[in-house]
């Protein structure tokens, strides 16, 4: 088309929406469908017992659908762990965030009641079976270790997100990590011994409105502050 030759005020660069195409859609869900698929037999028949195979006969694709998608085993599993992750974070957020709604302060004691459920869906037994996995394999442990800083920092934002009041703590970080490690040590050793030691709970908790105490007063709903990590 070509351009008039009168004047016209600048204007800035049109925002072009473009919708996706019905085969676009397609192929994102059959993404989808397959590395569910994959969570799925890893969490039933363990990470060792998984074949490509055994996915696209759970997802219900065929071979050459799961070669387009993921051209080798490991292309799968790099996925499989990234929509893991994934799945992990936007369960905590929806979570905390749910049990926070309204809330003047942080809800900690629920906050970690909440969390503890979390260690005992299969999204964190998919998870520790690949860290199990991981001491002898290690293609799978490459995947593991490149993606876990970025699951960190991932992490730590949506913990800046729904707990803003507590972030405003000198000892949020060290609280944070208090809280993941003991929590998802306890976990583990149920999943590996059926023993938890619950008493560790309302220890933690008890801990945690402690170190909380400087920002005890400050309201979630006017409290912000940026990530430094």
């Amino acid at each position: 088309m070509a351009l008039s030759k009168v004047s016209s005020p600048k204007v800035g660069p049109a925002v072009v929406k473009t919708q996706k195409t019905w085969q676009q859609i397609k192929s994102e869900k059959t993404r989808s469908v397959i590395l569910e698929a994959a969570v799925d037999c890893f969490y039933e028949l363990g990470f060792s017992n998984t074949t490509t195979e055994k996915i696209a006969k759970r997802a219900g694709v065929s071979r050459g659908a799961m070669l387009h998608h993921f051209p080798s085993r490991i292309d799968l599993v790099r996925a499989a762990v990234d929509y893991l992750n994934q799945k992990r974070l936007e369960l905590f957020e929806q979570q905390e965030l749910l049990i926070n709604e309204g809330a003047e302060h942080s809800r900690i004691s629920e906050g970690i009641d909440a969390y503890w459920e979390q260690l005992h869906s299969p999204l964190f037994t998919v998870y520790h079976e690949l860290q199990v996995a991981a001491r002898t394999d290690t293609d799978l442990r490459d995947v593991l270790d490149n993606s876990a800083d970025e699951f960190d920092a991932s992490w730590g934002k949506v913990a800046y997100k729904v707990f803003p009041d507590l972030a405003l703590s000198e000892a949020f970080d060290t609280a944070n990590a208090l809280t993941m490690y003991l929590l998802e040590g306890m976990a583990v050793n149920g999943h590996t011994t059926g023993r938890v030691p619950e008493r560790m709970i309302p220890w933690l908790k008890q801990q945690l409105e402690q170190m909380f105490a400087d920002v005890s007063e400050v309201d979630r709903r006017t409290a912000k502050r940026t990530p430094t990590t």
